[in-house]
């Protein structure tokens, strides 16, 4: 058999030689399948390498054609280990708001953490471009005979190749062109991050438009508690088997506890730019110079704190500054900072006491932001090592032992989480100024851990929006007043009409049927990303 298979090398070398070009075509189609990125991206990159790579190999001198066709072949073998890893990661597209608002607005530190957490997978798909890349140059056609084949059909397929270049979906297919393009885009967000306080002006000058007014008691304090990276499907209060919000569930017993909540969208930026601002999923503005939930508070008379274990790139200068007390506890100058969520509670007693009659105070927390391991002290290690129920349901379901020690560690941050958030509404509670006011928590988005793929990070699809979302009010709706509100289906794009609906502020531009909690409210349709939102079952795994 071995003798056989040796004999025959040299044969099925010479015809790889002689079909080589049209073989390799096969292999980019087949490679860009194989990373999920659907049968016309991978028929357009195929079709873009083989009318490429034609003339390279028809060139007359051996060195340049055989440098050029090896930096054709590489070129699609860095874009299949950069797409595939992205589209593996994020479920979306390379080029989508969700992944450039990441790289941009991400730090030197964050990004060690980034491949610390991914170096398998980053690996993974190292070795996919390199075998892509090895197979394209076993492939490659017998550049003598093509150069003696006839010039005006390597003249016309150039033609072809660079007029298909005209429809933006070849140029998307074309990696030389694809990632310098990202690089444009990336560079566009560091603008937009200089250009931010320029925008505020407009949207300050845009507030007598709105005509802000209070209409509620004298004194009223709203909170707005945003977390970081947690999805509900991992919270002991919506059904969860494990044992991560037991305080919670106490102390929410008294609150409206939302059961089918989605986030505006899978990351940071793209998600408060939604929550805060008029701006939502299906109706996209420049959100920058339209005011915001705080500009609008403080119109109104509020006095505006942000509270943040965050020392975001673009959502500090972004809404931080628009405060009147700003206390950014990570001095880490990153999100991927060690720096735990009990750091919000000194700033956060203070501004309780503000003896101010109105105050919207914002708390950011740090959540469960990848690293997991690093969102929980050794106290809270509770899930580390455990052998349960959750960990078989992920064995029968094939997950692997890195996704399994990823859902422990991702519980952890839960069960912190969840000291943290009660003692923030604990605290709440007991101050005098609760006796007229409200106290919402939600989350910015959420994380795929091993719950629907044998994934853990962040997700364009289902796992990556499904967010808790709860409201303590001074005034306690009666028990079927607040199941039907419990059963109302919600994004958070819209967030903005139901904290300013809770602020008791009133705008020339009211939308009251986008209110969460008000009488008037409709349900709007959802989406991920550009796809209607349809809830699947509940998961408790």
């Amino acid at each position: 058999m071995n003798a056989a298979l040796i004999a025959a090398w040299p044969r099925g070398a010479t015809w790889a030689r002689r079909y080589g070009l049209p073989l390799a075509g096969a292999v980019v189609l087949c490679a860009y399948l194989l990373l999920d990125a659907g049968w016309r991206e991978a028929a357009k990159a195929a079709l873009v390498f083989l009318l490429g790579g034609y003339p390279l190999l028809r060139l007359a001198h051996p060195a340049a054609q055989r440098i050029g066709y090896r930096l054709w072949c590489a070129a699609f073998a860095v874009d299949l280990a950069l797409k595939g890893f992205l589209i593996a990661l994020y479920q979306t597209k390379p080029d989508t708001v969700l992944v450039l608002d990441a790289i941009g607005n991400t730090s030197v530190d964050e990004s060690l953490e980034f491949f610390s957490q991914y170096g398998a997978q980053i690996a993974q798909f190292l070795l996919a471009g390199l075998l892509l890349f090895a197979a394209l140059l076993y492939l490659r056609a017998d550049g003598e005979r093509l150069r003696h084949a006839r010039a005006r059909w390597a003249v016309g397929l150039l033609v072809i190749f660079v007029g298909l270049h005209a429809n933006p979906t070849f140029r998307r297919a074309n990696p030389l062109l694809f990632w310098p393009s990202q690089l444009a885009q990336y560079q566009r967000f560091q603008d937009k991050i200089e250009q931010i306080d320029e925008k505020r002006l407009l949207a300050e000058r845009k507030l007598p438009e709105w005509q802000p007014t209070y209409v509620g008691p004298a004194r009223n304090t709203v909170v707005l508690v945003i977390g970081e990276s947690t999805n509900r499907w991992n919270w002991q209060l919506y059904g969860y088997p494990r044992a991560t919000t037991p305080q919670l569930l106490r102390e929410t017993a008294d609150a409206v506890v939302f059961q089918d909540v989605i986030s505006g969208a899978s990351g940071t930026v793209a998600s408060f730019r939604l929550m805060l601002t008029p701006a939502e999923v299906d109706h996209p503005l420049d959100d920058e110079a339209e005011p915001s939930v705080l500009l609008l508070a403080k119109a109104a008379g509020y006095k505006t704190y942000w509270i943040s274990n965050q020392h975001d790139r673009y959502i500090n200068p972004r809404f931080a500054a628009e405060a009147d007390v700003v206390r950014i506890v990570n001095s880490g100058g990153s999100r991927g900072d060690r720096k735990l969520d009990e750091g919000v509670l000194p700033p956060w007693e203070e501004a309780l006491r503000d003896d101010a009659p109105r105050k919207l105070i914002v708390v950011h927390l740090l959540g469960a932001h990848p690293h997991y391991e690093m969102r929980s002290p050794p106290e809270y290690k509770h899930f580390s090592g455990v052998d349960d129920a959750v960990i078989e349901q992920m064995r029968k379901d094939a997950r692997s032992p890195w996704v399994r020690l990823q859902r422990n560690s991702y519980d952890n941050a839960m069960l912190y989480q969840d000291a943290v958030i009660a003692r923030l509404l604990r605290s709440f509670k007991a101050d005098d100024d609760s006796r007229s006011g409200a106290f919402l928590y939600t989350s910015d988005h959420a994380q795929e851990v091993g719950h629907t793929r044998d994934f853990a990070g962040h997700t364009l699809s289902e796992p990556g929006v499904t967010v808790p979302f709860f409201v303590w009010l001074s005034k306690t709706p009666d028990a079927r007043t607040d199941a039907q509100l419990e059963g109302r289906p919600f994004q958070t794009d819209l967030l903005d009409w139901t904290v300013l609906d809770l602020a008791r502020i009133r705008t020339r531009f009211d939308l009251p049927q986008l209110a969460l909690l008000g009488e008037q409210f409709r349900p709007q349709a959802r989406f991920v990303g550009d796809r209607p939102y349809t809830p699947s079952r509940r998961r408790h795994d």
